[in-house]
């Protein structure tokens, strides 16, 4: 498999939304745009669809380039031509979420109440109301449902709410290097960024957008002390050690010294130029506001999830910790939730998930490869009662385009299949009824099937379609070869 093909150049698209959105406070965010990015082609049955969700101060440019970039996607390593996001084989969509700088409505955006920029009067937003607003882009692409959310860090918060909020759409997901509720330490850390934001005398209340001066310096100084938290103190010790920068001895003062001295004020000083301030202070209050249990419990908040799960953690994540994640796990299965774990071992810390590439991309191979027959199958399907005429089989096939028609009894259990080879024997033999010609023994299969195995068995009896039943045996909907192949096939 190879990990070095791009998409290429790639635009980025806006959804203008016509209705308003709705907030978990209450508040109401007038008509929102959300910025997305799309790879890969939709097939006819819209099945391939995978929804990528990026961290804190990410976007909606997930892979390729834009015209004079100097770096690709900040998930290029995951999405493109032969990765683990395929684009030859999935329909990726990466949005920006509300309440940020790079695309999606925000605070440096303009408010239509008043004609001037948001500034403080936009509206605390949550995890939920970010999920919500990508409801309302996936709704307006008509996406009926999605084969896969995956995302880390506050990405991974997203996916964790998706599943709960929208569990019916959600087929697979993928959590990494992230939580089911912000921690104290993790809540006092951004609590010391924001404080250094507003401290800033050029923040001015969040009104700075008029003037020339930005809160530069309180951003830099948060986004220094982010970014030590998304290192481990291994990778730090490889990458700096206690190594001076430009020179063999201690100057003796407050200059900086040390390598990760400057390494931590380039980081600060070039995020000033990407990231606007109070979407910092926004996207930060959003994550101490993010717990999705209830009652303080696990296991009551993950009910409603019905995808199959892959957990990720990082083993030198000391952000989010592999014991957190493992919690997810074990409450997971308590609930009989198909879910795997991995834990991911780097020395990268935090941002391992943005900078590894081989282990994670086996991982996440492994995991998306395994697809059920619930991932890809059609729900709308069309049957007859076994009382139908011939005439009425012969004319559903021809207005509705089908092969295959299951034959159901008055309880909606299935007791036969007609195909078009069985009309043509109606003619040779004079029938009129459809009992005379379906065929009885029917192959079915479960929405829990494997993939492979369903593949399987209609290689071995050289068939194209299986009616998909539920427990009492009625139908449920439909899966071809062309569904598969959507998925499996290059």
């Amino acid at each position: 498999m190879s990990y070095e093909k791009s998409l290429g150049t790639v635009d980025t698209h806006y959804f203008h939304m016509d209705e308003d959105l709705k907030l978990e406070t209450g508040d109401i965010l007038k008509k929102p745009t959300i910025a997305y990015e799309t790879y890969g082609v939709l097939n006819n049955e819209k099945s391939n669809v995978i929804l990528v969700c990026h961290a804190l101060t990410g976007d909606a440019h997930a892979a390729g380039w834009h015209n004079g970039d100097k770096k690709p996607g900040w998930w290029n390593i995951i999405i493109g031509p032969g990765k683990p996001l395929d684009t030859n084989r999935y329909f990726i969509i990466c949005s920006n979420v509300i309440g940020s700088c790079k695309g999606t409505t925000g605070p440096s955006d303009i408010n239509p109440d008043t004609g001037d920029y948001y500034g403080l009067d936009f509206p605390i937003v949550t995890i939920t109301d970010m999920v919500h607003a990508q409801k309302k882009l996936i709704d307006h692409l008509e996406i009926p449902y999605l084969y896969c959310v995956v995302g880390g860090s506050m990405g991974g918060m997203q996916v964790l709410q998706w599943t709960i909020s929208y569990p019916d759409i959600v087929r697979n997901a993928i959590m990494i290097a992230s939580g089911a509720y912000s921690t104290p330490q993790q809540i006092a850390f951004n609590a010391v960024e924001r404080r250094s934001i507003i401290e800033d005398v050029n923040w001015n209340n969040g009104d700075y957008y008029h003037t020339d001066k930005r809160p530069e310096q309180g951003l830099s100084v948060a986004r220094m002390m982010a970014h030590i938290t998304y290192l481990s103190n291994e990778s730090m010790y490889e990458k700096f050690g206690r190594r001076l920068q430009d020179k063999n001895t201690f100057s003796y003062d407050f200059s900086n010294e040390f390598q990760v001295e400057s390494y931590l004020e380039h980081q600060g000083v070039t995020f000033t130029q990407r990231f606007d301030a109070n979407s910092y202070l926004y996207l930060t209050k959003a994550l101490d506001y993010f717990d999705i249990r209830n009652n303080n419990s696990l296991e009551e908040a993950l009910k409603p999830i019905t995808a199959r799960m892959l957990i990720m953690s990082i083993s030198s994540d000391w952000l989010y910790t592999h014991e957190h994640m493992e919690d997810i796990v074990m409450a997971l299965r308590s609930n009989n939730v198909d879910v795997s774990y991995s834990r991911l071992n780097s020395e990268y810390g935090h941002d391992a998930f943005l900078i590894e590439n081989g282990q994670m991309n086996y991982i996440i191979s492994n995991f998306l490869s395994k697809a059920r027959v619930k991932d890809v199958m059609s729900h709308k399907v069309i049957t007859l009662t076994d009382g139908a005429d011939i005439k009425e089989a012969a004319e559903l096939m021809m207005t509705c385009n089908k092969t295959h028609i299951p034959i159901v009894d008055t309880n909606e259990k299935i007791v036969g299949l007609v195909t078009a080879w069985d009309l043509s024997k109606a003619i040779a033999t004079n029938a009129e009824n459809i009992e005379d010609i379906m065929t009885r023994n029917v192959y079915t299969c479960h929405e829990n099937d494997s993939i492979f195995d369903i593949t399987t068995k209609m290689k071995e009896h050289n068939i194209s379609g299986l009616p998909v039943i539920d427990e009492e045996d009625k139908v449920i909907g439909s899966i071809t070869t062309a569904h598969i192949s959507n998925l499996l096939d290059k």
